[in-house]
């Protein structure tokens, strides 16, 4: 391995970042690490910046520090912060004290913020002006910073006061077209948007597209200026949220990928999947209750996945709107009894045409197995439809606000819960109306 890499290593220089951090992932950890450790300074600390985090803790475990330092000091602090992060604290605070004093503390800087509040993603890279500073010498700031930012972090010129404290904002279109000797001042906007460094990155997400910002600045508890969050940084924290949101619905972590290792994935599936069995055992106890009531009525059988299937289908429809919304803060607390009641109103009618169509076929089946059932096997499949089709909509509302009420993610095993819920009605409304209606027909 290690006389081989030499071979292919002007291969993997020529790569873009993004796709040798691919390549690197796809490779077996020690390889990867050798591979890394040869790599220029520049290519490896862009590629390091790239890595998805769960790769990150496995690929430096025993990555020789001597080598790491200098990647971290040639990385944006972010990109530096987000790796140390990922590394054990013991670990972390020796690479610090290794680190460049200034690349160390702008490390620190960003790492004393949990990684998903607007502290955690935001850059330090902006360039300041003063309200009584002209248009020129915005310009001059520009120039004199374009070595140390890259093109997509001056978006905006930020104004503050002798407190750091923001007070206005000046795009780079103003300044082109304004006269040099013109003060910042008059031309900077003054209803600023900002976010905190507290707040959810969600929040942050939800102000980036109502408002369609390039940039938003971030300000500490005192109003003063500490960082900035680009759009494409929001971007990537929107696809996150979604994936996450996507994966949680369905019991996994919210960071899995393909080529997670398979540790990290069995240890973080087999809890839900536990949770799964159990909820499943409670809609067999409901089968088995009513166990007297399928031996007389095999014909039954045929029905109690379809009923609970859609039951499942409709529960997942109602769920994923609610989450959507809440997630991009369109559905407020006050807004629930208003959802509630259209997902009721849905499920009727959608149900009495699902009832009507299943029941139509429950009437010819059970023809089929006994003369004596035909229109009321019919009206049993009909009415377990509708009355499970309302219960997928109620508890598929209910669930992502009880879920928030008591401070947890609306999205935390959603699916689990409503199919569980849809499974268990759908088996009992068919099981209990069939022996309410279906037994006194033997019977007479």
């Amino acid at each position: 391995m290690a006389d081989t890499t030499p071979i292919y290593l002007d291969e993997f220089k020529a790569m873009h970042p993004a796709d040798l951090a691919d390549r690197l992932q796809r490779m077996p950890t020690e390889e990867a690490r050798h591979l890394l450790a040869e790599l220029p300074v520049d290519t490896a600390s862009a590629t390091l910046a790239e890595l998805e985090d769960e790769w990150i803790a496995d690929l430096l475990e025993e990555f020789p520090q001597s080598k790491l330092v200098p990647l971290l000091n040639k990385m944006y602090a972010e990109e530096a912060a987000d790796v140390l992060g990922e590394i054990p604290e013991i670990d972390r605070a020796r690479l610090l004290r290794k680190m460049g004093k200034e690349e160390a503390q702008a490390a620190r800087d960003l790492l004393k913020y949990p990684e998903d509040t607007a502290g955690g993603i935001m850059n330090d890279r902006f360039v300041t002006l003063r309200s009584h500073h002209t248009v020129g010498d915005g310009l001059r700031r520009i120039r004199r910073k374009h070595r140390e930012h890259s093109p997509s972090d001056i978006n905006y010129l930020y104004v503050t006061d002798k407190d750091e404290k923001l007070v206005g904002i000046v795009s780079i279109r103003d300044l082109i077209f304004s006269d040099d000797e013109v003060k910042t001042a008059d031309v900077m906007n003054r209803e600023v948007k900002y976010v905190r460094v507290t707040d959810d990155q969600e929040e942050v997400v939800r102000r980036f597209e109502k408002y369609h910002f390039l940039g938003l600045p971030v300000l500490d508890e005192e109003g003063r200026l500490v960082g900035v969050i680009r759009g494409d940084e929001a971007l990537s924290v929107a696809i996150e949220e979604q994936t996450e949101d996507m994966q949680k619905m369905v019991g996994l972590s919210g960071e899995e990928r393909a080529l997670t290792p398979w540790k990290q994935s069995f240890g973080k599936r087999l809890p839900w999947l536990c949770i799964n069995l159990i909820t499943a055992c409670l809609a067999g106890a409901v089968v088995g209750v009513f166990e007297s009531t399928i031996e007389t009525f095999a014909v039954l059988a045929i029905f109690l996945p379809i009923i609970a299937g859609q039951g499942g289908n409709a529960g997942m429809q109602t769920v994923t709107v609610i989450i959507r919304d809440m997630a991009l803060g369109e559905l407020s607390p006050g807004d629930g009894r208003k959802a509630l009641f259209k997902e009721i109103l849905l499920s009727v009618l959608i149900g009495l045409i699902i009832g009507l169509i299943v029941g139509v076929v429950g009437y010819l089946v059970g023809g089929l197995f006994d003369g004596r059932l035909g229109w009321k096997l019919g009206l049993v499949v009909g009415l377990a439809m509708i009355l499970n089709l309302m219960a997928a909509a109620l508890f598929g509302v209910l669930i992502p606000f009880a879920l928030k009420f008591f401070r947890l993610d609306p999205a935390l095993a959603s699916s689990i819960l409503i199919t569980t819920v849809t499974d268990v009605a759908g088996f009992f409304f068919l099981l209990a109306l069939a022996k309410w209606i279906l037994i006194p027909t033997v019977v007479g």
